[in-house]
């Protein structure tokens, strides 16, 4: 499938998701969030990809909203309003509720939206000098749609001083606050890429998508229900199996 503002590459158990509007620092506009909700469909259907990775071509990894959007959106009715929130509410459920690993690699930039993007990520690598900021209340606005997932990901505590504020920080506050995992120098990007990547592929896959499952509805699951299940499956009579024959599971053979 051919894409305008995204570049999709499919490599063996790999999918690499790249927002590709470097000229604009990869600013989202309907057509960029469209496209990443089918990217990210695509991906989590395919049975051979085990992994999906989102970063951004360019300077920046994402910048927040495109001009010309906001623009719009101040000539458009509460409606159409309604309706463009809808889409972008749609873009962060879908990588949320993506069935497949989840790794975000961010540079340079991750302001507002692409704040947004990195709180929906299961892992997220981030080169330290990257800059991040709910900056919406600078401009007027607030930062409503990923707001629960904010919450979630940094705590109520440091989700209302930084949406109010608005102020910038970099990876290693980040990481600090839980918004990013890893928070490494440029020179060891490469290599914390791999080796996130070789860890993740180390789990069951199956189990790995019951898992995301399980912590976005964990309050309404029954967790022994849940473990029987899945001890009784196939791919959990195989990761027990390995274990106790001190061998790699089937899933795992590299």
């Amino acid at each position: 499938m051919t894409y305008k503002t995204i570049n999709l590459k499919l490599d063996s158990t790999l999918a690499t998701l790249s927002l590709n509007r470097p000229e604009v620092h990869n600013a989202m506009n309907a057509t960029m969030m469209q496209e990443i909700i089918s990217a990210i469909e695509l991906a989590g259907k395919n049975p051979d990809i085990r992994i999906v990775i989102i970063n951004g071509e360019g300077p920046s990894f994402c910048a927040g909203a495109d001009l010309n959007m906001m623009k719009n959106s101040a000539n458009q009715t509460t409606d159409e309003n309604k309706t463009e929130a809808r889409l972008l509410n749609r873009m962060y459920k879908t990588i949320n509720e993506c069935s497949k690993p989840v790794l975000g690699v961010i540079h340079g930039y991750a302001i507002g939206g692409g704040f947004g993007l990195c709180t929906v990520c299961d892992i997220v690598i981030a080169d330290e000098k990257t800059i991040f900021s709910l900056s919406e209340v600078l401009i007027g606005i607030i930062p409503a749609v990923i707001g629960p997932y904010t919450e979630r990901k940094i705590g109520n505590s440091w989700w209302r001083a930084l949406g109010i504020s608005g102020e910038r920080f970099d990876a290693p506050f980040a990481e600090k606050i839980g918004l990013v995992h890893y928070s490494v120098p440029k020179i060891e990007m490469d290599n914390m890429i791999k080796h996130v990547i070789q860890q993740l592929m180390k789990g069951g896959p199956i189990s790995q998508s019951i898992f995301k499952e399980y912590i976005r509805n964990m309050d309404q699951l029954n967790s022994t229900d849940v473990i029987a299940n899945v001890r009784s499956s196939p791919e959990g009579q195989e990761g027990l199996a390995a274990f106790l024959e001190k061998r790699k599971p089937n899933w795992n053979q590299k």
